[in-house]
């Protein structure tokens, strides 16, 4: 799994065939048959290998975040920074490199548009539903379509932000500068509460 989400980050799902995944292992060909049934289940369990930790690390934090309140709506950063920083802390945690995480997720948003291993599905499905209602909480005046898609919205701008800082970089000749990874997601937070809260006739709520 490791020669395989790394060379899936490098070279693409498509373009890696089992013989370059099992090259880089020193294995054979067949002990992935045996261990996954096929290169698609590969693909599956190490996508799994990174989805599930980000979502079990999420939901932890709206549970933390729920208690602090003591039943009261949770502010929207708050529930932003539940919904976002996992993914930080998991590029973080260190086991890939920043570089290649971000190649990869980029590989995975553009080449599997989204398609989640039906292993993780429900796990999304419960953290959807359990966000999505915290955030009708804090903001009562979404309705439920509205909160989804300003999460999915929200989640856009940390995709981008991690997969084209270096383009940023180019076209600003620099200027743009090198913010670390907190630095970013404050400023990032900051932008998508102001985004989230935004009424519908275009006033941002108090």
């Amino acid at each position: 799994m490791d020669a395989a989400e790394r060379l899936f980050g490098e070279r693409g799902f498509e373009v890696v065939s089992l013989r370059d995944i099992t090259g880089l292992a020193e294995a054979n060909v067949a002990s992935v048959n045996y261990h996954f049934g096929s290169k698609e289940k590969l693909i599956d369990a190490v996508v799994e290998r990174h989805a599930r930790p980000v979502n079990e690390r999420r939901m932890a934090m709206l549970d933390a975040a729920e208690a602090r309140h003591g039943g009261a709506p949770v502010p929207v950063r708050e529930l932003l920074e539940a919904f976002l920083r996992p993914m930080i802390a998991h590029i973080l945690d260190g086991r890939m490199s920043e570089d290649l995480f971000c190649k990869f997720m980029g590989r995975m948003m553009s080449e599997r548009g989204y398609c989640l291993p039906k292993s993780v599905e429900p796990n999304f499905q419960q953290m959807a539903l359990r966000f999505s209602r915290a955030f009708l909480e804090a903001v009562p005046g979404l309705s439920e379509q509205d909160v989804l898609w300003r999460m999915h919205f929200s989640f856009g701008v940390l995709t981008n932000t991690l997969m084209h800082r270096d383009t940023l970089h180019q076209i600003s000749q620099g200027r743009a500068g090198d913010p670390g990874m907190e630095v970013l997601l404050e400023e990032l937070l900051d932008f998508t509460a102001a985004g989230f809260v935004c009424g519908l006739e275009g006033r941002v709520a108090p």
